[in-house]
């Protein structure tokens, strides 16, 4: 007669498969939760960038929406650029958290020449030599002289940071830009103080 031997503590532990589940969900709980949060800043970058150009769009409208014989003034512009941080909201703009340049280029010389520009928070200003997406103002109007063509443009830079930065960098920054031409009017004339020019338009 064979006698079966009785398993052993550990044996009968080897054997066990109660807490199987409890053990692999807590070697896949780490994983689950960098993807959760991941996806999550992800999401929070990808909104911030599609209102930062929301926001770009409605500044450049706003300044292309100058009505026939009204000039802009640096209180217009404050009142374009609050304009714009409501297109943020919920992102914080205090401080210099978003920088705002305006310019308008005109034509009429023969060649495009930026006619006036202004900047919020020590914005960098939109010359000839740097304007925004690498775009090429002999492309965007006619530079036959004499030309009534003028197109503003407005560039926005944000400086992004995550609210939990787990996963991705804790801050971004993000840029953002919008060409409009004037609605009512050839070129849209603004009357600043220095260092802005003064548009005088042709």
């Amino acid at each position: 007669m064979i006698r079966l031997r009785q398993p052993t503590f550990v044996g009968k532990l080897a054997c066990n498969r109660s807490g199987v589940a409890a053990i692999e969900f807590a070697l896949v709980l780490p994983i689950m939760l960098l993807l959760f949060m991941g996806s999550f800043e992800a999401t929070n970058l990808v909104l911030a960038s599609m209102k930062l150009e929301a926001s770009a769009e409605t500044a450049a409208d706003l300044v292309a929406r100058t009505k026939v014989n009204a000039v802009l003034q640096s209180t217009d512009f404050t009142n374009i650029t609050n304009a714009a941080k409501q297109v943020l909201t919920p992102l914080p703009t205090s401080g210099t958290q978003l920088k705002i340049a305006y310019a308008s280029a005109t034509y009429s010389t023969g060649t495009a020449v930026i006619d006036w520009h202004y900047e919020v928070n020590s914005a960098t200003a939109i010359t000839t030599a740097n304007i925004p997406n690498s775009a090429s103002l002999a492309n965007l109007g006619s530079q036959t002289s004499g030309s009534t063509d003028s197109v503003i443009i407005v560039k926005l830079t944000y400086a992004y940071s995550s609210p939990i930065s787990y996963v991705l960098s804790s801050s971004y920054t993000l840029i953002e830009s919008a060409f409009n031409r004037p609605r009512y009017m050839n070129c849209v004339p603004v009357n600043l103080s220095a260092p802005f020019n003064t548009g005088v338009c042709p």
